[in-house]
């Protein structure tokens, strides 16, 4: 089955709702899109920092009766003993190759993918890098409760997270623009078979249910 196939599966059989949510990081600068509020800060990784209390960081596939939320991932267990790509980029430059040089400030900001991917690296060099990135990290990837993979159900306590610069090894990118990305894997701790099952129901649930 393919990927929507698989997510449309493991609704139907949990009695899971579809509910897709996905980061949505706010930057400083002028401008309409993420292109032209770098370019008003001439492109300095310094001054392109996100706005945390405007940000979104909610990432979901579906969502349970309770509305507890879930990532619904296309991986099997033994795929998951190595780190796998997680999440979209935070920023990225992916236009349609008949868009590209165009004429087009948004997809023209940078000259090449050389001094892109300067300044991708360039960002995780920056005070507000290393004073933010966990904080992202950790709001986007505890938004949901775990992940449905194609052998059980994988809490958050299970999986470790990290920040990667994506340069191909991690899931396709645009024409040799680097990405930075979230991935996941499942802990090194982690050696016992995975039962597909629900959830244990959190405390609060417990309580919704005592008060019915």
């Amino acid at each position: 089955m393919n990927y929507k196939e698989f997510e449309d599966h493991i609704c139907r059989v949990y009695g899971l709702s579809r509910h897709m949510k996905r980061p949505r990081l706010q930057w400083t600068g002028k401008g309409k899109n993420n292109m032209d509020k770098l370019c008003s800060l001439d492109k300095c990784p310094k001054k392109f920092k996100p706005i945390l209390s405007q940000s979104k960081f909610i990432k979901s596939d579906a969502i349970d009766e309770e509305g507890n939320l879930y990532e619904i991932r296309k991986y099997s267990e033994k795929q998951l003993k190595t780190y796998r790509l997680y999440s979209e980029p935070i920023i990225k430059v992916a236009p349609s190759r008949n868009k590209w040089k165009g004429g087009n400030p948004f997809f023209d900001a940078f000259k090449d993918k050389e001094e892109y991917n300067s300044f991708i690296e360039n960002i995780t060099t920056t005070k507000w890098w290393k004073r933010y990135s966990n904080i992202i990290l950790d709001s986007i990837t505890h938004s949901n409760r775990g992940i449905y993979c194609k052998d059980g159900f994988i809490p958050q306590s299970k999986l470790t997270f990290k920040w990667v610069i994506n340069k191909g090894e991690f899931g396709n990118i645009f024409d040799g623009y680097n990405r930075l990305c979230i991935v996941f894997k499942l802990k090194d701790s982690v050696e016992e078979v995975i039962e597909f099952k629900k959830p244990k129901k959190s405390v609060l649930e417990f309580i919704k249910d005592l008060l019915r």
